[in-house]
This record gives C-alpha cells, sequence and structure tokens, in this order.
C-alpha cells in the first residue's frame, strides 16, 4: 500500500469509525471542541461531522462518519462510513469501541487490520469497566493486534489526551510495537475459506492502494456490491474474476459473509477471555437490576406497559401538560402578550407611518405579531421539552429496545423493529426523521416510514397544541389517538401491500442501560434548541412574509375563500379555514391557529379539527426534504393523499359524532 504520510504534503487525517451507542461522536465532540461542522457527503443527505483539533503546533483533521458494524454494509449510512474508509483521503482510522463489549466489536478491528489499515483502537468507557471491577490488559491487547490501543472514557474527559499524543505519533508508536511484537495476531478463516480467499487474490491484477488485494477477494466472497464495481472498474479480466467468485459461493452451504464473521466472532471472544477480566467478575447487584429493566423492557407484554408509561409521563405530562399548557400560557400570554408585543408595537407605530409596513411587523400575519409569537410563544417551549425526553431516551439505551420491542409488530407493515427510531424522532420534527430513512435498510422500508411519517404522526409542536386544545375534553384525546392509530395501521397496511421490494430483515445491538447524566442531556437539548433557532425561526419569518404579502394583494383571503367550502364540509366554521392554510406552511402554525380561537369552537369541532389537521399534508420544510429523500413523484403522491385522507377522515367523524348526536 501506497504511504501518503511519506508525502510532503502529508496532513493528519483521522477517521473515527464505530458501532452506534459506543461514544463515537461524544470523543468527536470532545476532540474537536467547538470546531465541528456539518456536511452532506456528495450524492446523499447522509451527514458527515468534520472538526479539528491542535497539538505541538499540528492541526489534526477528524471525520465523524454514521456508525457502521462490519466492513461489508447494510444500511446506506454504513455503506457512506466504508465509502470513506477506503476513498483514500484519511491517514488513519481511529476504531472506537465499548469496553465493556469488547467482543462484539474487535471483529471490525480485526477487519480494518487484516485489509492493512493504519488504526488506533480506542477502548471507550473504560470507567464503567472499571466499576465492574474488570481489567483490561492494554500492554498484551497491543502487542496482539500490533496496532496503539488506548483506553479512554470521553464523559470523563479520560484518556483523550493520551488519544490525541498516539494519533499525532502514531508511527513511531507503531513501530516500536512492531519491533517489540514476536506473535501478532494473522486472522484465518479456516483452511476451505483460506483457500478459496487465495484463488481469487490470485486473480486480482490491480494493485488496490486503500486496502490488500486479501481485503478485496474477501469482501468479494461476501458479496459486497460496492467492492464488486470497484473490481470491475480496475481489473481487465473482472468477468473471470466474478465468475471464479459465483462458483465458489456455490461451494458453500451457507453464505460466506456468515462464515467468515462466525470465525471473527470466534476471535472476538479469545480477546475478551485473554486480555480482560471481564468474564472474571462477580455480576454487580446493580448490573442484574439493569439486566432485568432490559429484558421488561423487550417483553411483549410489560414492554407495553413500560411504554406507555413513557408516553403519559414523557409527552403526555412533560411536554403536554407543562410544555403546551403551562409554558406556552406564559410564553405567549406574558412574555410575548404583556412584554414584547405591545413594548414592540409602540416602537413599530412611532416609527414608521405606513400602515402595510406596520402590518409587516406587527399586523395579523406580522413578524412579531405572527412569526416569533408563534415560533417562540408557542413552538419553542413545547420543542425544548420534547427534545429533552428524546436525549433521555437515547443516552439511557431505551430506544434500541424499543425497536426489538415493535420488530414483529411492524413486520406486519412492511417495516422492521429499526423504523423506530425515525417515527420517534417524527414526533419531535418531521424533518429531520425523514433525513434519518437512511438508516433503514431497504429502499421500500424508506417510502412506507416516509409514507406514515407524513401521513399520521404530528411534530412535538403540533402534538402539544393538539394536547392542549383537547384537554378539556379528555376523551376527545383518546378518540384522536385510536383514529390516528387506526390509520397509522391501515395506511401501513395497504403501503405493504403496494410499494414493491422485499422485508427488510432486523440487526441491532442492544447497549447497556444507562443512567443519562444531566450535563449531556441538557448539552444535546441546547444544540438541538440552537438548530431549532438558526434553521426554523427563519422559516416563521419568511411565512410571516410570504403571507403578509399574499394577505397585501389580496390572494391570500382568496385562497381561504376557496377553501371555504370544504371547511364546512367536515362541520368547521370558516374562521378555521386560515389554520389549515397555514398548516402547509408548518403544521404547528395550523393547530397553534386554531389553539388562538378554540374558546368559539365546540368539543366535537375540536376533536374533528385536530384529527383532520394531524392527517393534513405534511409543512413544506418536511416537503422539501421529501423531495429531496424520496424524488418529486412519491413525495407530491404522498401530499395528494393526505389531503384526500385527512378531509375524508375529517367529514366521517363529523358525520357520525352529529348523527348520534354526540357532544363534548
Amino acid at each position: 500500500m501506497e504511504n501518503k504520510k511519506d508525502s510532503t504534503n502529508y496532513l493528519h487525517n483521522v477517521l473515527l469509525i464505530g458501532n452506534p451507542n459506543v461514544g463515537k461522536s461524544l470523543t468527536f465532540n470532545k476532540l474537536t471542541g467547538l470546531s465541528a461542522t456539518v456536511s452532506n457527503y456528495p450524492g446523499t443527505t447522509v451527514d458527515i461531522d468534520t472538526g479539528n483539533f491542535k497539538i505541538d503546533g499540528e492541526t489534526i483533521e477528524i471525520t465523524d462518519p454514521p456508525g457502521m458494524y462490519d466492513l461489508n454494509t447494510i444500511t446506506e449510512e454504513e455503506r457512506i462510513a466504508k465509502l470513506l474508509l477506503f476513498s483514500g483521503d484519511y491517514d488513519l482510522v481511529v476504531h472506537v469501541i465499548d469496553a465493556k463489549n469488547i467482543d462484539k466489536s474487535i471483529d471490525l478491528t480485526l477487519q480494518l487490520i487484516d485489509a492493512g489499515t493504519d488504526v488506533i483502537l480506542v477502548l471507550n468507557m473504560i470507567d464503567e469497566l472499571d466499576c465492574m471491577g474488570a481489567k483490561v490488559d492494554k500492554e498484551g491487547l497491543s502487542a496482539k493486534l500490533g496496532i496503539p490501543v488506548v483506553l479512554t472514557s470521553a464523559a470523563n474527559d479520560i484518556g483523550l489526551d493520551e488519544l490525541k499524543n498516539t494519533i499525532l505519533n502514531y508511527d513511531d508508536i507503531k513501530k516500536n510495537i512492531d519491533s517489540n511484537s514476536k506473535a501478532r495476531i494473522v486472522i484465518h478463516y479456516g483452511n476451505d475459506l483460506e483457500s478459496s480467499i487465495n484463488k481469487v487474490e490470485s486473480k486480482l491484477e490491480h494493485r488496490y492502494d486503500e486496502m490488500t488485494n486479501r481485503a478485496v477477494a474477501i469482501l468479494l466472497l461476501e458479496g459486497d456490491k460496492d467492492i464488486r464495481n470497484t473490481v470491475k472498474k480496475h481489473e481487465k479480466n473482472y468477468a473471470d474474476v466474478f465468475s471464479l467468485v459465483d462458483s465458489i459461493e456455490k461451494e458453500y452451504d451457507d453464505p460466506i459473509k456468515y462464515l467468515t464473521k462466525l470465525q471473527l466472532s470466534k476471535y472476538a471472544l479469545y480477546f475478551k477471555d485473554e486480555f480482560t477480566t471481564i468474564n472474571k467478575v462477580k455480576p454487580q447487584t446493580n448490573d442484574d437490576f439493569k439486566e432485568k429493566l432490559s429484558r421488561l423492557m423487550i417483553h411483549p407484554v410489560y414492554g407495553l406497559i413500560i411504554l406507555a408509561l413513557v408516553l403519559y409521563f414523557g409527552l403526555y405530562l412533560f411536554v403536554g401538560v407543562l410544555g403546551a399548557g403551562y409554558l406556552v400560557d406564559f410564553f405567549e400570554d406574558v412574555i410575548f402578550g404583556e412584554w414584547i408585543n405591545p413594548f414592540l408595537t409602540q416602537i413599530v407605530l412611532a416609527v414608521i407611518p405606513w400602515k402595510p409596513i406596520q402590518d409587516l411587523f406587527i399586523g395579523s400575519y406580522g413578524i412579531v405579531t405572527f412569526g416569533l409569537s408563534y415560533g417562540i410563544g408557542i413552538i419553542f417551549p413545547i420543542v425544548s421539552l420534547f427534545f429533552i425526553v428524546f436525549s433521555i431516551l437515547e443516552d439511557s439505551g431505551y430506544l434500541p429496545r424499543l425497536a426489538l420491542l415493535t420488530d414483529n409488530a411492524f413486520k406486519k407493515i412492511g417495516l422492521s423493529g429499526r423504523s423506530i427510531i425515525p417515527m420517534v424522532l417524527a414526533v419531535g420534527c418531521g424533518s429531520m426523521a425523514t433525513m434519518t430513512t437512511r438508516t433503514l435498510e431497504t429502499n421500500r422500508e424508506r417510502i412506507i416510514a416516509t409514507i406514515l411519517m407524513a401521513l399520521t404522526i404530528p411534530c412535538s409542536a403540533q402534538l402539544g397544541v393538539i394536547m392542549s386544545l383537547l384537554s378539556s375534553h379528555p376523551i376527545t384525546l383518546w378518540i384522536w389517538l385510536g383514529i390516528i392509530i387506526f390509520n397509522f395501521i391501515v395506511v401501513g397496511l395497504i403501503a405493504k401491500r403496494f410499494v414493491p421490494g422485499s422485508q427488510a430483515s432486523f440487526f441491532m445491538e442492544l447497549p447497556p442501560l444507562r443512567v443519562p447524566k444531566p450535563k449531556h442531556i441538557l448539552k444535546k437539548t441546547w444544540t438541538r434548541v440552537v438548530m431549532y433557532i438558526k434553521e426554523l425561526l427563519p422559516i416563521f419569518i419568511l411565512i410571516s412574509v410570504l403571507i403578509w404579502g399574499l394577505d397585501l394583494v389580496g390572494i391570500f383571503q382568496l385562497i381561504i375563500k376557496l377553501f371555504n367550502p370544504i371547511i364546512q364540509a367536515i362541520g368547521l366554521p370558516t374562521s378555521t379555514t386560515q389554520s389549515f392554510i397555514l398548516g402547509f406552511f408548518r403544521r404547528d402554525f395550523g393547530a397553534a391557529g386554531i389553539l388562538k380561537i378554540r374558546d368559539t369552537l365546540t368539543g366535537v369541532q375540536l376533536l374533528v379539527a385536530s384529527v383532520t389537521l394531524t392527517l393534513f399534508v405534511p409543512c413544506i420544510a418536511q416537503f422539501i426534504v421529501m423531495i429531496k429523500e424520496r424524488g418529486v413523484k412519491i413525495a407530491v403522491g404522498i401530499a395528494i393523499l393526505s389531503i384526500v385522507l385527512a378531509f375524508t377522515a375529517g367529514f366521517l367523524l363529523n358525520l357520525v359524532l352529529t348523527t348520534f348526536g354526540v357532544v363534548f
């Protein structure tokens, strides 16, 4: 392999890889501080974090791609991480794994070593290993692997300085290890597989710079599509190579990927037994409790009870009652109603004499009285509390268990348990959740998840407002929930039938349950709130300006008149039409508009409005992301379907309730 470090243009470019839930991104954040930026991998919507740190006058550039489990990847995110790994743009790889679960991650380290990659192994969460009373033979592990090993606890700033020094002085440290290591590990997959690997390797005429030809041969036998494309590009006799690979695959009863993974898992257990004392320590009572709680979380009955408690206390009481109730009332009535709006109204009236320009700032759709009042006064408190809840669920390790709990049910609608992560995130923000569908295995699963999120899942801001709308009649909240769940199931079953593709498989590692640290929860919440302010607040202002302009020339009122008959058909007064139109710009705008006039509506009308708005078109931001992720045809189709579904459901609900004389 070509050594770029011999070049005079050598820069320290480091790629940080590892499984999800091992503290990789936290390690990245601690190393780079506030120097991190986010970019998209070319041709995809996968976010890649980049940052740097300085040490001894040198600048170390670090890239943090999505998590990956194996070189032969499954999801789009893993694939992008692999493509970066073998892109030739990085001089060094830092592989972060969970020190307590070394046997679940070190197989990727072995693959990297076998591929000739310069790598540092980081055993993170070493503090949790210490709490177990277990130890790691760091020097012995390093000598056996033939690479530097660093013990860290990113959460407690342990070992990060050593990691920085190891990155900076990698060449010298590696040479010292090589000179002193007498019995380095040599990966051997068994005589039969090794013979097959050698046959394929001997057929490869091109010398691959970013990995050994042996690694290329292994990935070919494992059926890796990206490596097939690479080989097709570089090998003149690629047809002969592929023919040989296909013939070898037929000689085995099991997939070769399974056989290589099985052998690597044996090596992983060897390293755990030989170089750690994890299997020799007595499990602590606290760990026993966590293990019992973990089993309860994935139990088909008790797991649902725990989920109900999470939804009740986390979403209903914390986000709904506290956020959409008390905090929204305080922000809307006191902060904006008594302080900000009157103060800025006086200034605008005194400074600007022209009525149309006054309306731009303090009119019915003004930037202050409409955009900022809705965006900060109503939406901001709700979204902030949701981010707190989501961060707690994320850091505790509950979300992967929820994925496992829902896997069987989700398979009935064409999804896998992995889809629960975008679904939960959709309750926070549908736009962000639509982007995370790239983590799903198949295009079919990504399309079905996008449909369900757009048609049936309210964002946290809309959900909080709806809870506030229906709080005076609790029975209506349960009816609303039942209708939304019913639509979720029906739409899912229909989508499974008509969206082409195969059923996705499901594999997700369960991280240990942890007590979330308040400092990390607050930091994550603050980061997401800042993102909300930077990305969404300008949208609120832009919408205010747009609607002000449409209202100024009379177009907005014309649109309202055109929609009035449809709104009346579902039993709602025309005063609510504006809210539905605003709902297209922002879902929460629509619900917030209903909240403003809730005292003029009956309990039945509030329920019909809530159901219809929930099923109504995704907001413009989510619609744009849907176009970017799924294409114009699918995005427009989903939007049309949502309009039909929303008003059909609203019409039928109103018809049933009024026919039977139901009053709330």
